[in-house]
């Protein structure tokens, strides 16, 4: 059986909801590593959508939403607040090939993950951004 074609590649994935997760799946489909990183104080809101096992909404873990766009990846919960979540994302951002986000424009700079800093630690990295109203423009903010 062949390799998938991106076989041994790494994506440090900060997307969430929509177009994100859809993305991250299809690397993940063609053979990346795709490594989420989440937080529990900011958690997806695809993680709330139904459908629930038996109609009820009792877990985060549990939305058939959620975990159809999630299949095949890896998963990290790091809280920001503490320097060690920074350190540990840092160490898996310059183990990557891809870093991708879906946040507004000017989050990920925000939260000390922007191309600039991220190319100073893995000058070969791939930054894909997919922010709903883009980086720049009339309705980026």
């Amino acid at each position: 059986m062949a390799k998938p074609p991106l076989s041994g590649i790494r994506v440090c994935d900060f997307t969430w909801v929509w177009a994100g997760p859809y993305c991250t799946l299809q690397l993940a489909h063609l053979g990346a590593e795709v490594i989420r990183i989440e937080t529990k104080t900011r958690p997806c809101v695809t993680r709330m959508l139904p459908p629930w096992p038996d109609g009820v909404f009792n877990s985060l873990n549990k939305s058939g939403y959620f975990n159809q766009y999630n299949q095949g990846k890896k998963s990290l919960s790091l809280n920001f607040k503490h320097p060690e979540a920074k350190e540990a994302a840092w160490r898996l951002i310059k183990n990557s090939d891809v870093v991708i986000n879906n946040f507004a424009a000017g989050v990920l700079e925000k939260m000390g993950f922007g191309y600039e800093e991220v190319k100073k630690v893995n000058p070969n990295v791939v930054m894909i951004t997919l922010s709903g109203y883009g980086d720049t423009g009339p309705y980026s903010h």
